[in-house]
């Protein structure tokens, strides 16, 4: 149940996004549009299209997705980030980071596993990508409005979905293999950690129109 409730709210903050994107052209929500748009094919081909795809796990797809959100991750970051120096860096990552799915994906666990090592690392750079965009904004002289901050409030979606998913998925393969039930439940948990970070994107997308509604009124 808790995994249709997802879908829809992935579908919901898509087309949030696009009407973000007609309101204001910004690249960096284009960023996130085209994250969400992968997320609602990956579930449809993950879920729905799988057998008839004659796939015996859903792990290549999630695994190849992985590859995708992180490298839209640090895009979006680089995006937003002021200091050519956390620029540059980000390039680097860009480099680094279809090395290390490739390395982990082939040579440690195999496409057809999942690949919590892989997974791992990219929420610890997500993480700290995460908390160094919030450290500028803070020590920027320039005054910014958090509550209209669309860029904000997509980097907190992030930031709070990558800490809880982190240990979670981590230990993932050693749960399924040893303690099958728990993992089934935290399987559920990461669906709500997935509803609270897209609420929190849809209300992102849509929090110009909101203000400047209380505004006009």
């Amino acid at each position: 149940m808790i995994y249709y409730i997802y879908f829809i709210f992935l579908g919901i903050a898509f087309i949030c996004s696009l009407a973000s994107i007609r309101w204001h052209k910004v690249f960096c929500i284009k960023i996130i549009s085209v994250l969400l748009v992968a997320g609602l094919l990956t579930e449809v081909l993950a879920t729905f299209l799988r057998r008839r795809l004659h796939l015996h796990s859903n792990y290549p797809i999630y695994t190849t997705y992985l590859l995708l959100q992180f490298i839209l991750y640090t895009l979006y970051f680089r995006s937003l980030y002021v200091s050519g120096k956390s620029r540059r860096a980000t390039v680097y990552l860009l480099l680094l980071t279809p090395a290390i799915w490739t390395y982990t994906t082939f040579g440690v666990f195999g496409i057809l596993d999942w690949n919590s090592y892989f997974i791992m690392i990219g929420d610890l750079f997500t993480v700290l990508m995460c908390a160094y965009y919030f450290y500028e904004v803070f020590t920027s002289e320039e005054l910014i409005d958090l509550r209209t901050s669309r860029e904000f409030w997509i980097a907190g979606g992030i930031f709070i979905y990558s800490c809880c998913e982190l240990p979670i998925t981590g230990a993932l393969n050693y749960l399924a293999n040893n303690y099958p039930e728990l993992t089934l439940e935290l399987e559920n948990v990461l669906q709500a950690l997935n509803i609270l970070m897209l609420s929190i994107f849809i209300y992102a997308f849509l929090c110009p129109l909101l203000t400047n509604t209380t505004k006009s009124s």
